[in-house]
C-alpha cells in the first residue's frame, strides 16, 4: 500500500513538474503605428483619393476614420500583423468604396509609418 502511494505521489510530482516546466508563451510587445493607404500602392485605382478608412489589426480596429488616408493603429512589434481594410475613395462628383485585401506587415518600432495597399506594403 505504501509503495502504491509513493508511486502515485511520484507520478503526480513528475506531472506537476512537466506542466510547470513548460514555458508559457511570452506576450508580444505592442506599439502604435501610422497606417497609410496611399494611391501609389493601388488604393483608388479608378481615380480619386482615400478620404475614409475602416481598418482592423490583430489588436485594434476603427469604424470609418475620415478626413485623410491615415490611421493610428495598435500592433505587435517585430511580428507579423494582419491588416484588413476598406477605404472610401473620393472622386468628383461622389466616390466609391474599395476593399484592401488582407495584408501581413511587420512593424519594427513605435510610431513607425506603414504604407498599405493592394500593390503591397512598405515601412519607413
Amino acid at each position: 500500500m505504501r509503495r502504491r502511494l509513493m508511486a502515485a505521489l511520484s507520478a503526480a510530482v513528475m506531472m506537476a513538474g512537466l506542466v510547470v516546466g513548460q514555458g508559457s508563451a511570452q506576450a508580444a510587445t505592442t506599439g502604435w503605428v501610422y497606417i497609410s493607404f496611399p494611391t501609389w500602392l493601388a488604393n483608388c485605382e479608378s481615380g480619386g483619393r482615400v478620404t475614409a478608412i475602416q481598418a482592423y489589426t490583430d489588436y485594434w480596429s476603427t469604424n470609418w476614420d475620415t478626413g485623410d488616408d491615415l490611421v493610428y493603429g495598435k500592433v505587435a512589434l517585430g511580428q507579423r500583423n494582419k491588416i484588413i481594410a476598406t477605404v472610401f475613395c473620393s472622386k468628383w462628383p461622389a466616390g466609391y468604396y474599395r476593399y484592401v485585401a488582407r495584408t501581413d506587415v511587420v512593424p519594427t518600432r513605435n510610431n513607425q509609418t506603414l504604407w498599405v495597399g493592394p500593390a503591397g506594403w512598405s515601412r519607413n
